[in-house]
């Protein structure tokens, strides 16, 4: 079973193989949104058997500290998944390190709901993973991604020519990282 935590706005829930419903709809609502910036998916990805099945890879995942999701609603709207979070290739020392990517529904940006999110989101996996690095990629034209990142505090750092196969041929992404400025502490390290 996932865990649940809240913000001003949103319920965030980590993977748990009850949300494949909600998940499912989640991905089918969007698709034709999602597939503008993301990697496209077979057919069988959009099925509530391959959902579940993700959702419980997922948590296996992250009991073993390799990578952590999460999936957000408004509180009014408690069982409708607005957006989705994740950090995958969590990697001990000496890289301390991790990549993050995000999602949101088409119909609710615009109202810094994934903003909300991520923040809530990185607090989080910093206090389950020991951290110093997250990196980000994101495509050339999505304004909105670049927005947030900056807004969390992410840096750009440079350009990816070729990077990752979106629609058909590989795109160049923009390539963001935060350092966090409590690695070493003590806070964040097992």
């Amino acid at each position: 079973m996932g865990v649940t935590f809240e913000t001003d706005r949103l319920i965030l829930r980590t993977s748990d193989p009850e949300l494949s419903g909600e998940l499912l709809t989640y991905y089918s609502d969007n698709r034709a949104f999602f597939e503008k910036h993301e990697p496209e998916w077979p057919e069988q990805y959009y099925t509530l058997p391959i959902q579940r099945r993700i959702l419980e890879t997922e948590a296996e995942n992250m009991e073993k500290r390799v990578s952590a999701y999460y999936y957000y609603a408004l509180k009014e709207e408690p069982e409708r998944i607005i957006g989705s979070i994740s950090f995958v290739r969590i990697r001990k020392e000496p890289y301390a390190s991790t990549i993050f990517g995000f999602n949101q529904h088409e119909a609710y940006q615009g109202h810094g709901y994934c903003t909300e999110a991520c923040r809530a989101a990185i607090r989080d996996v910093l206090e389950f993973a020991p951290i110093h690095r997250i990196e980000a990629r994101v495509m050339t034209d999505n304004k909105k991604s670049v927005n947030i990142l900056e807004n969390l505090g992410f840096v750009y750092e440079g350009m990816e020519y070729g990077s990752i196969l979106i629609g058909g041929s590989f795109r160049d992404h923009l390539r963001y990282a935060w350092i966090n400025p409590e690695y070493g502490s003590g806070r964040a390290e097992e």
